[in-house]
């Protein structure tokens, strides 16, 4: 019979350097949900550019429906993220330990 062995043995790495790799991960989240937000601001003030430059008469109608169809695109795919996030931390919530 094979022995069984622990994980970390298998994967090669000390139990601290899974510990550290785990918070890495956590910070590499952190970090795309912050560079997220920090896109879809961006991309309003891109959209309130369009609407001033339209009224002193720089850009057409079209470039300015553009990007607010843009903004609104990424402020649902912001906003459905954030309920996934949620959604999942209740689900995490209610688990039994």
């Amino acid at each position: 019979m094979t022995e069984i062995k622990n994980i970390s043995e298998i994967l090669g790495k000390t139990q601290e350097e899974l510990k550290n790799l785990k918070g890495a991960q956590k910070e590499s989240f952190e970090q795309a949900l912050k560079d997220a937000i920090k896109e879809a601001s961006q991309v309003e003030q891109e959209a309130q550019n369009a609407i001033e430059a339209f009224a002193k008469g720089e850009l057409s109608i079209n470039q300015v429906v553009m990007a607010m169809q843009k903004a609104d695109l990424t402020l649902q795919t912001l906003i459905q993220v954030r309920n996934k996030v949620i959604t999942a931390y209740e689900e995490i919530s209610r688990m039994q330990v």
